[in-house]
């Protein structure tokens, strides 16, 4: 059996179900983990070459068809020589788009081997009535399964292009015209949201303010307050939860690719 001394986890995970995906993965593997959260603003951002002996595991969530922004430039610090990587998108049950694609492409243009990519579905992290609660048991047995089948593919060291859904050139970026606001009457200046922004969006002065041109609607102040002082609000949230629950709320399966 295959074995690495270190187990890299490199993931963007505003409200945590990204990180859970990628601890699955690398919970079924033996070796020292090492953790890379682009999420915090210092995280990421120098250029890492990783070791023959090690297993990088790598979960990004989507943005509208896209890879964040934020998250994808920071990837690109993230160099291995032939490195062996397992890659997974993470959506709320809406639309791959380009994500998966963008994904493997950044890794395999850093020199890193695709040994099993996917696309899995947990809970949307806007209107969380969308897949609420996943991923689920039926999820993580199905996330289980194409571990096996890659702890399989590391120990025979067999490793071809794997073709993933996707278009180039990449769907443009759309930014989600949302911003969460701040109860104040509820706020205990713990200042959880300010270090959580990746975008630096809630001024550390005034942790009730957000700005709406800088913020990117990732969730992650909403996840991180421990008053759920922070929340989405107003009309056009209120449109975007009655047509998601209108239009995607059909279950949707995790796909993966080998």
């Amino acid at each position: 059996m295959k074995t690495f001394t270190k187990i890299a986890k490199i993931y963007f995970s505003p409200s945590s179900t990204t990180r859970k995906i990628v601890d699955e993965i690398a919970n079924k593997f033996e070796g020292t983990q090492e953790e890379y959260d682009l999420l915090n603003v210092a995280g990421g951002n120098s250029p890492k070459e990783f070791d023959d002996d090690t297993l990088v595991i790598v979960g990004m969530p989507i943005f509208a068809g896209r890879l964040p922004k934020t998250a994808s430039t920071k990837l690109m610090n993230f160099k291995g020589e032939n490195i062996p990587a397992i890659a997974v998108v993470n959506y709320g049950n809406i639309n791959i788009g380009d994500a998966l694609l963008e994904l493997n492409d950044i890794l395999k243009e850093n020199g890193f081997t695709i040994v099993g990519t996917g696309a899995t579905v947990s809970q949307h992290s806007i209107v969380t009535d969308v897949a609420a609660g996943r991923p689920d048991e039926k999820d993580l047995e199905k996330l289980n399964e194409f571990v096996e089948k890659c702890r399989e593919k590391l120990d025979s060291e067999e490793f071809e292009d794997i073709e993933v859904p996707g278009n180039k050139p990449y769907c443009e970026y759309k930014k989600v015209p949302l911003a969460p606001i701040c109860d104040e009457s509820l706020c205990t200046y713990c200042y959880e949201c300010v270090s959580s922004c990746p975008e630096e969006a809630i001024p550390d002065m005034d942790p009730g303010q957000t700005d709406a041109d800088l913020c990117s609607a990732c969730t992650a102040c909403i996840y991180a307050c421990p008053e759920d002082a922070r929340y989405f609000t107003g009309d056009l949230f209120e449109g975007m939860k009655e047509r998601f629950l209108t239009n995607f709320n059909q279950r949707k399966e995790s796909e993966f690719y080998l």
